[in-house]
């Protein structure tokens, strides 16, 4: 039989539980994402020490190189532009730029057209072999 008293202890226990489980959940959600801060924040600790270390090896490299009593000016320039391209990451696929550089193996149109297409763009739009399927 389901008298007052029985009906109010059921309410109560389920508002326990209720507010229990919310006091859990905000507690988890907070921890977690202290966690997931954490590990983003190392993250970019690390990625700027690969940079870091990177930058200088190529500071090194270019000091190792040294300057030569048979090269120009100009060769240097275009080596501390080399240089500076492989340090900020940027990709060598201009024509100019090569030329600048002194590449032995200058650019075709095709390794162009292939830069300016995204990494995931196909060769050639797709096209369909047959008909309608319906027809």
């Amino acid at each position: 039989m389901n008298t007052p008293s029985k009906v109010r202890s059921v309410g109560y226990g389920w508002g326990v539980l209720v507010v229990a489980g919310a006091g859990s959940y905000y507690f988890a959600k907070r921890s977690i994402n202290a966690d997931r801060e954490e590990r983003a924040m190392a993250e970019e600790r690390r990625r700027q020490q690969r940079e870091n270390m990177r930058t200088q090896e190529m500071v090194s490299r270019g000091a190792s190189a040294g300057t030569g009593a048979g090269t120009t000016t100009a060769q240097h320039s275009a080596k501390r532009k080399e240089n500076a391209a492989i340090a900020t990451g940027a990709d060598n696929l201009d024509p100019s730029r090569q030329v600048e550089g002194g590449d032995p193996a200058p650019v075709t149109h095709e390794q162009t057209r292939m830069a300016q297409r995204g990494r995931y763009e196909a060769a050639e739009p797709y096209k369909t072999r047959g008909g309608d399927r319906f027809s």
